[in-house]
């Protein structure tokens, strides 16, 4: 038995949705504690604390904090960094928190994860990176590789349902291939979080895994706004939506 697969995540986007479930509940990220609560003790306002990281434009910098907070740290090296003095606590406190931040996220996002699993299969390709990279982004990584069951049909089909799943999506695109993917060259079928089988394209099982197979992801952004699967739907017309597979 092998350990479960998952790709290399493809310029993944913040969990922005994950990280504000996370701030309007009870827990509180711990970067966003340390921050008010040192400010609190200090009796800096938001603005001061700003000017003491070294901005200029306070606007950009409140921006800034108020998205470390929520534990969206793209961009936010420099206030991370500067944060120690301006809070005047040890570089290890502030290196701490930014961890235990990351800990709790990733935390939330594999509960989660694990909530909403239902058993589905994932196509294997000529390429795990998908070029052109920005295609991909726009018609969904996983509605061009993944085939979602008719769960009511029971475990004993989902291969067949894997199977007949590649082949509607090559008679989608009129093609032997997965765009930006390539030609298949099986699929792993995902039984629950902790159980998937590779198997190739004739439905011999290959591998076992100990974890699901997981699929990375791409984002795409316009300017430098992250732009969300589901406005992304809306700009192509729902070219994205996964279609369940019937036998």
């Amino acid at each position: 038995m092998k350990n479960g697969n998952e790709e290399g995540r493809i310029g993944g986007p913040p969990q922005l949705k994950l990280m504000e479930d996370i701030i309007m509940s009870d827990q509180q990220l711990p970067i966003q504690t340390l921050v008010f609560s040192r400010c609190e003790e200090l009796g800096l306002r938001r603005a001061e604390l700003i000017r003491r990281c070294g901005y200029k434009n306070v606007s950009k910098g409140l921006r800034r904090l108020e998205q470390l907070c929520r534990g969206d740290f793209t961009g936010c090296a420099g206030l991370i960094g500067s944060l120690p003095s301006a809070l005047n606590v040890p570089v290890d406190v502030v290196t701490g928190a930014f961890e235990d931040t990351q800990r709790q996220i990733h935390e939330a996002k594999e509960a989660a994860w694990r909530a909403a699993f239902v058993p589905h299969a994932v196509i294997m390709t000529e390429r795990s990176f998908p070029q052109p990279l920005h295609i991909a982004a726009i018609l969904g990584i996983e509605w061009l590789r993944r085939v979602d069951f008719d769960l009511k049909q029971g475990p004993a089909s989902y291969i067949k349902q894997s199977l007949n799943g590649v082949r509607e999506k090559l008679a989608r695109w009129k093609s032997d291939q997965i765009p930006t993917f390539g030609r298949p060259t099986g699929l792993v079928v995902n039984y629950s979080p902790d159980h998937g089988v590779r198997f190739d394209l004739d439905g011999n099982a290959i591998e076992v895994f100990d974890c699901a197979y997981r699929l990375g992801e791409a984002s795409f952004s316009i300017g430098k706004r992250p732009v969300s699967r589901e406005e992304l739907d809306a700009l192509f017309a729902g070219t994205a939506r996964i279609v369940p597979v019937r036998q």
